[in-house]
C-alpha cells in the first residue's frame, strides 16, 4: 500500500494531460467547420497554445511549416523570441527544428551551451535569448508534407522522459487535426475555383454564343498567353462583369 499514492498521482496527472489535450483538439476540430479557409491558422494557434498548456515545463511553443517553394516558416509562434529563432535556422540552414522535419522524429536539447557543439551559430543566438532547453518533434512524416512542433522552456535540464512522452502523443494527435484542416482548406479552395471558373464559362458562353467546352478552351488559352493561373483569368473576368454591372443605369 506504501506504493499505492505516487501511482494515484500518476494516474492523476495522465487523466488530466489527456483532458486537456482532449479539449484542445476539439476546439481546434471546430474550428475547422467554423472558420473555413482561416481553419488552418486558427488550429496552428490552438496547437500552440495547447501544446503551453498542455506539455509539463513548456513556457513557448511554435510551429514550423515547409511551403511549397521549399523553405520552412514559422507559424503562430508564442512569442517574437520564437519567430526570431524561426528566421535564424532558415538564415543559417542550421537548428533542431530543421533536423526534427527533415532528418529526425524528435530534436531535444537540454542544455543550450553544450548544443553549440552540433549547431555552432544558431545555439548561442538562442542562449543569448534566454532559451535554455527545446524539444521538437516531427509532424505529417506520412502525409506528404513536413513539419515540426516547437517547444521551448528558459530552464535548462527540465524536458525529461515524462514530457518527451506527452509531447509525443499531443504532436501525433495535433499532426493529425492539422492535416485536416489543411485538406479541408484546400477542398474549399478548389470548391471555390471550380465555382468562379463555371462563372466564367458561363460568361463567355453569353457573350460570344460558345458551347461549355468551346468556352473552357478560351479560358484555358487566355492562361497561357497571358500566363496566369486559370482561375485568375476566370476570376478577373468574373469581377469585371461585376463592375460593368454596376456601371449601368
Amino acid at each position: 500500500m506504501a506504493n499505492s499514492q505516487p501511482k494515484q498521482e500518476a494516474d492523476g496527472i495522465g487523466d488530466q494531460v489527456a483532458g486537456d489535450l482532449a479539449r484542445t483538439l476539439d476546439e481546434a476540430a471546430r474550428g475547422l467547420i467554423e472558420r473555413g479557409e482561416e481553419g488552418v491558422e486558427h488550429t496552428l494557434e490552438l496547437i500552440v497554445r495547447g501544446a503551453i498548456d498542455t506539455v509539463p515545463h513548456v513556457e513557448q511553443a511554435g510551429v514550423s511549416l515547409v511551403e511549397r517553394r521549399g523553405t520552412v516558416e514559422s507559424h503562430a509562434p508564442s512569442s517574437e523570441v520564437v519567430r526570431d529563432l524561426d528566421r535564424l535556422q532558415s538564415e543559417l540552414q542550421e537548428g533542431p527544428c530543421l533536423d526534427a522535419i527533415w532528418h529526425e522524429q524528435r530534436t531535444l536539447i537540454q542544455d543550450m551551451a553544450a548544443a553549440s557543439e552540433r549547431w555552432s551559430r544558431w545555439a548561442p543566438a538562442a542562449a543569448e535569448r534566454g532559451i535554455q532547453s527545446l524539444i521538437s518533434f516531427q509532424l505529417f512524416a506520412n502525409t506528404g508534407s513536413a513539419g515540426a512542433l516547437n517547444m521551448y522552456s528558459g530552464t535548462a535540464k527540465v524536458f525529461d522522459d515524462d514530457t518527451a512522452e506527452i509531447g509525443a502523443l499531443f504532436a501525433s494527435q495535433a499532426a493529425l487535426v492539422l492535416h485536416g484542416a489543411q485538406r479541408m482548406a484546400g477542398l474549399n479552395i478548389a470548391l471555390s475555383s471550380r465555382d468562379v471558373i463555371g462563372q466564367a464559362k458561363g460568361i463567355l458562353m453569353e457573350r460570344f454564343d460558345l458551347g461549355q467546352d468551346q468556352a473552357f478552351a478560351m479560358l484555358v488559352r487566355s492562361s497561357q498567353h497571358t500566363n496566369m493561373k486559370l482561375v485568375d483569368v476566370a476570376t478577373w473576368l468574373a469581377e469585371e462583369k461585376e463592375k460593368n454591372r454596376k456601371r449601368r443605369p
